[in-house]
Formats: structure tokens, sequence, C-alpha cells
């Protein structure tokens, strides 16, 4: 219920000396003032009132006095100008409503090109909730896939409009995401460092791509109504209507006591997706730091040339960019000329651009076999490969499964395509001898060429979201990329070459 707070000014002079006018100025919202009056001065604080935007709720007469009850009229407030801000499969209601409704969606994800989840076929009795919340009063009702970007458009659309104090989860509980609990934790918990949801059982509760401010206001702008697993269009009917009561006659609903406390106090926020990282299911665990380090600097990852540069680069950049396009460049040239070669056509390659032949060099025959023992250094990356064999293994039975028509394996093939690269980086940083360098390099390259063979489009729904995958609860190919967990021994090289 709200605080009432109780004034008695009979025989008072006038409602300022009283105190009544001060008071009437700094009551919060919520809160009830009961003044107990001289009936001469009922029309002076008729009047009082409508000046502190207050409004009158109750009048009683007794002996010789009035008792009347005060409150400060509720505040509504307009949302930002290009709210909703984000796009995605939701309708819009009235914006000075209270509420707002979250219904868990189970469904295939978009292909690539179509990034709007409006381009999924929604099951009809999840739309239907959708429909239900809206007319019933929500200010926005939507779907919601995944613990991130999903995650993040909610909080975007919602600290656009101070209105929205309530948040109403509803829906069953998204297989292999687990948003809902990843929306609650938020909510309970807050992030990390490292911009990660705190205690969720979320695979990829990564908030990459939304301010800080954004986050925190969105914690302290809205109560969440939990009703995760409920279905049921009443129960929802129910919740938008008794977030809509009036402060001073408060419902009882499920576990829940609802009122419409007003607009939040602060103006509304617009903030839009960066797109710094489209794909955080794909983020390993060691690139986090790099990751939250350059949003931080409001920089944009660009593992790739193509992305825009958004600030002036210095000459260290510009010459690793240099290198990496001529590179490509040099590569692409090469695939070229190889295809040329195998068509039969003949190929003019510019004199000026030819290197000069290298003299030919006597093939070296090694004269004894090379040592079985090794050092730490080099037991570590040949541990680290005996792990790839099994995982490739399993990679292999996967490509004529019912995997390779899903998007967990292209996302694990990926995943794994940029920890080779990270070990064969690691191992060029070593200080084990060439000759064994170059032999475990030559065993990542032909990893690598294996994975360039493997689905790697992400745009296909996961078998088991869709009811094929008859494996279980777990994962298959998920578990076989865990193998590399399995090795710890012996501990990873520092850059220097020793042990850490």
């Amino acid at each position: 219920m709200s605080n009432v707070e109780v004034m008695d000014v009979c025989g008072a002079c006038c409602l300022s000396t009283a105190g009544v006018k001060d008071r009437l100025e700094e009551l919060p919202e919520g809160e009830i003032l009961e003044v107990v009056l001289d009936e001469k001065m009922y029309d002076a604080l008729t009047k009082l009132a409508g000046e502190k935007d207050c409004e009158i709720l109750e009048t009683t007469k007794e002996d010789k006095a009035v008792r009347v009850r005060l409150q400060k009229k509720m505040l509504k407030v307009k949302p930002s100008k290009d709210y909703p801000t984000e796009g995605g499969s939701y309708l819009r209601g009235n914006d000075f409503s209270p509420v707002a409704v979250g219904v868990l969606l189970n469904a295939p994800r978009p292909l690539a090109n179509q990034p709007d989840t409006k381009d999924i076929k929604i099951p009809p009795d999840i739309e239907n909730l959708v429909k239900t919340a809206v007319e019933t009063g929500a200010a926005l009702a939507g779907t919601l896939q995944t613990e991130n970007i999903g995650i993040e458009k909610l909080i975007s659309n919602v600290v656009g409009n101070p209105n929205i104090r309530y948040l109403v989860l509803c829906g069953e509980e998204v297989e292999g995401h687990n948003t809902g609990d990843a929306l609650k934790a938020l909510l309970r918990n807050g992030i990390d460092d490292r911009r990660t949801i705190i205690g969720t059982k979320a695979p990829t509760p990564y908030l990459f791509n939304i301010p800080l401010e954004a986050i925190e206001r969105f914690r302290n702008q809205v109560t969440l109504i939990d009703f995760l697993g409920e279905m049921n269009k009443e129960v929802i009917s129910k919740a938008v209507w008794s977030c809509y009561q009036e402060p001073e006659k408060p419902v009882q609903f499920k576990d829940y006591t609802l009122s419409d406390p007003g607009a939040y106090s602060e103006p509304a926020i617009s903030c839009r997706l960066t797109g710094m990282v489209e794909h955080p299911e794909e983020v390993e665990e060691w690139e986090l730091d790099e990751i939250v380090k350059n949003i931080e600097k409001g920089k944009a990852i660009v593992e790739d040339i193509g992305g825009e540069v958004v600030e002036e680069l210095g000459p260290e950049e510009k010459s690793k960019i240099n290198a990496f396009v001529g590179k490509r460049l040099s590569g692409i040239a090469q695939e070229l000329l190889d295809i040329a070669e195998l068509l039969g056509q003949p190929v003019e390659v510019p004199v000026e651009k030819v290197m000069p032949a290298a003299p030919a060099k006597e093939a070296i025959i090694p004269t004894h076999k090379m040592e079985v023992e090794e050092d730490e250094v080099s037991l570590y990356f040949s541990n680290q490969l005996r792990a790839y064999n099994a995982m490739f293994a399993v990679f292999d039975a996967c490509v004529k499964d019912m995997c390779n028509n899903g998007c967990t394996f292209p996302s694990v093939v990926i995943s794994t395509g940029k920890r080779l690269r990270k070990l064969k980086t690691d191992l060029g940083n070593s200080q084990i001898i060439q000759e064994r360098k170059q032999l475990l390099g030559e065993k990542i390259d032909k990893f690598l060429e294996r994975l360039d063979a493997m689905p790697q489009d992400t745009s296909r729904p996961c078998q088991k979201t869709v009811g094929n995958c008859t494996i279980g609860p777990g994962c298959f190919v998920k578990g076989a990329a865990d193998f590399i967990k399995l090795v710890t021994e012996p501990a990873p090289p520092s850059p220097e070459g020793g042990k850490r």
C-alpha cells in the first residue's frame, strides 16, 4: 500500500504557514497526504492542489473539519523521438502504458539475409499471446529468442520509453539459449567487467553491443513479472491490466502487488545496437578481454578489412592494413593463375611483377630420426594436436549426419578454426627448434584445410531446436569441441617461449 502521512492543521491561519504548501511541493509519487483542516480553508486547499500537480482522492467531513486525501498526479512522458529504436517481431501499443510483454520464442533463427525476426514463422499460440498483450494495453509486446542480441534489443526499446515500469516475461524457455534465465539473471545480478550476465545458465550471455548506461537504466527502470513457462492468454491479460491500477488502489495478482507508479524519473535514453559483435556465440573465452577493451574504447572489432574506419589510423595500424591487403591480393592473384592453368588458358604475367627465381636447393635428407622425447613447450603443442585428432574424427562423422544441416556444427567449425589459427600463432612465437616447429605447423595447416571443406553457414536452425535431433539434451558436436579442454598438461608457453 502507499505510504500515508497525516497533517492536522485545524486552526491554522493559512496553508503556507501550516507547512501544507511545502509538503505538497516535495510529495513523492505514490505517497498520500491526508490534511485535516477547517472547512473555510477547503477551497484554498483545492486551488493549491491544482497548482502543485496534486489530485484530491477523497474528502470526508468531520466535526467542523474536513479530512482530505491528496496525491501527486501520475506523471507520464513522451518516449524518445525514434522509439522504439530497434526492429524485431513486436507490436506497439499504448505509449503511456506502464508495462511491456516479452514472449519467449522457440523457432528457427532467421537467415543471414533476413536479419529481422519478423521473417521467422512464429507459432500461432505465441503470435496470439503477443496480440492479446497489446490489445489488453501493453506498450510493447513481442518475441524474445536469444540471450545476447535479443536482450540487447529489448533493453534499447524499453529505455526509450520511461513510462514502461514492468516487464512481463512469459512463454516456454528457449532451448539451447536459456534466454528467460539470462533475462532474470540480468535484472537480479547485472553484468561483470567482461559484459557477461552474472549467474545465468545461458551459454553466450554477452551484451557487447549496447551502452553500459542503458543496461543499468533498464535494471533500475523495470520490475520483472516472472511468468516463465506461462502461455495462458487470460493470465497475461490480467497481469497487464493489473499494472494499470492506481497507486492508491493496487491489486494483488499471483505473487505481485501491482499498480502504475508513473514514468521513471529520468529522461528517455535513445540508443541503438552498434553491431560490433554480431555473432557472440562464436567468441572464444580467450578473446573476451580484447573485445571488451575495444568496445569500451568505442572501436569496432574488425578482423577482416571491410569494416568502417571510425577514427584516424596511426602509422602502425596503416602498415598492418597495407600488409594484410597485400597478402590477400597476392593470394587472390595466385588462385586466379591456378584456375587459368587448370582450364588450359594462357596467362600473361607482367614481367616487372615477376620476382627472379631462387636457385634450386639440394634436398636435405636427415641422417637421424627425430628424438621422441620432447621438451615441455614442444609437448604442449603436440598434446593440443592430439586433442584435435579426436575432435576431427567426430567432425568427419557429423559431416554425414543430421548436424550438417544445422547452425551448431558450422558455429563449432568456425570456432575451431579460430582456435587453430591462434595455436599456429603461438607456435610461431615459441622457441622450439625450427624443424619441430615446421612439422607441427604443417599438421595445423592440414587441420585448417579440412575445416575449409566443412559447413560454415550458421543461418540455418539447430536441428535440436526444430525437433530433428535424436541424441538427447546434450550436443554431440559441442562435446567434441570440448576435447581440447581435457588437455591440461603441460602448461601453455608464455609469449617469450617459457612456461607461464
